[in-house]
């Protein structure tokens, strides 16, 4: 699997006039090698020439046995280097003897390793690949859809007893806390982030955890995410602690509704803003448009947030084998907010969920 994807983005570089790439980030290595490495101050790089089979992981000495482990591809040559060397000179060593005039580095990249590469080749040009990179992992093959499901599974079990731990004193850093271990318990490798937001927090779509307590009558915005061998889902539920006021219903109707319009559009071939459009049109048509702040949901993978992006104005074509979210929301400032979150992948016939849990306010219902 792994010496098929490196030759298919050997021949997207060719195609691109690229000579050589330097592949920097956890997900696109992980993608490209099976080896998961976070390079921190320390480089981890690893290099593929457009005109040569042969291929470079270039780890500090402590990460060699791992990758050797993880990365067992034969025409990869691992290079290690002690912490008391300079990184840098394996890097421009590798590059210098094989003369590039065009290199493709992630936008990521830390600058002191391009400013190396430049300062030995001046004349050399720097193009980005982030994009060839995510053209081929944008649609996910059978091994990557078990892994979202199996992620997805995980993600279903902890958000539903976080549902059922919302009880009034208990505070959003309490839950919180629960939810990462109860996620790594039932099977989680990380838990990308656990917000829980009650009350006039809940109007805040990323904020994070505090001291505070639920109350009754707080509606409480449960975003969940968990990531499996790699792979990551993202769910949220919103649901109130106790009873619900008549404006409470009526939002969480209203974003219920406009999720399900924008789930009824998901299908191959509609553009990703339409289905934005779908989500943002009952909204509007209720008076609540400028309550909807952010885009209606983005791809998920290797990244948690990765393309296609949900989003307005964006033309790309949805195709089958695409996973992403669709979260549309309304914050209240100062009051409260509601986002229903569902991650779908793109089949031949419209999509499936891969999480799929009821949509209501009602603890009792979960």
């Amino acid at each position: 699997m792994y010496e098929e994807r490196i030759n298919r983005f050997r021949k997207l570089l060719a195609d691109a006039e690229i000579d050589v790439a330097i592949v920097s980030s956890e997900p696109n290595m992980l993608y490209l090698t099976g080896y998961s490495g976070i390079s921190l101050e320390r480089l981890i790089a690893f290099l593929i020439f457009s005109h040569s089979k042969q291929s470079y992981l270039i780890v500090p000495k402590l990460e060699r046995e791992r990758a050797e482990r993880s990365c067992n591809i034969g025409f990869v040559e691992i290079i290690s280097y002690e912490d008391s060397e300079d990184p840098n000179r394996a890097l421009t060593a590798l590059i210098a003897k094989n003369g590039p005039d065009k290199i493709g580095v992630e936008e990521t990249i830390q600058f002191k390793y391009i400013y190396a590469v430049n300062r030995l080749v001046p004349t050399v040009s720097i193009e980005p690949i982030t994009n060839l990179l995510h053209s081929m992992r944008i649609v996910k093959d059978q091994i990557e859809t078990n892994l979202l499901k199996k992620a997805a599974e995980i993600n279903i079990e902890v958000l539903i007893d976080a549902i059922h731990n919302v009880v009034p004193s208990l505070s959003e850093k309490s839950l919180a806390r629960h939810i990462r271990n109860r996620a790594l318990d039932i099977g989680a490798d990380e838990v990308s982030f656990a917000l829980v937001q009650s009350g006039r927090n809940s109007s805040l779509p990323h904020q994070e955890p505090t001291s505070k307590v639920i109350e009754d009558g707080d509606m409480v915005v449960l975003d969940i995410g968990v990531r499996y061998r790699g792979y990551h889902s993202d769910l949220t539920r919103t649901v109130v602690c106790g009873k619900l006021s008549p404006l409470q219903q009526k939002i969480f109707n209203l974003v219920s509704s406009a999720q399900q319009n924008a789930l009824d559009k998901v299908r191959e071939g509609i553009r990703a803003g339409d289905i934005d459009e779908a989500a943002r049109s009952p909204i509007k048509g209720e008076g609540f448009g400028d309550f909807f702040i952010h885009r209606t949901g983005h791809g998920l993978g290797l990244e948690v947030h990765e393309p296609p992006y949900i989003n307005r104005g964006n033309s790309e074509k949805i195709r089958e084998g695409m996973v992403f979210t669709v979260e549309p929301g309304i914050y209240l400032p100062e009051k409260f907010g509601v986002r229903i979150e569902d991650n779908v992948m793109v089949t031949k016939d419209g999509f499936m969920n891969l999480a799929p849990l009821p949509k209501s306010p009602h603890i009792a219902d979960y």
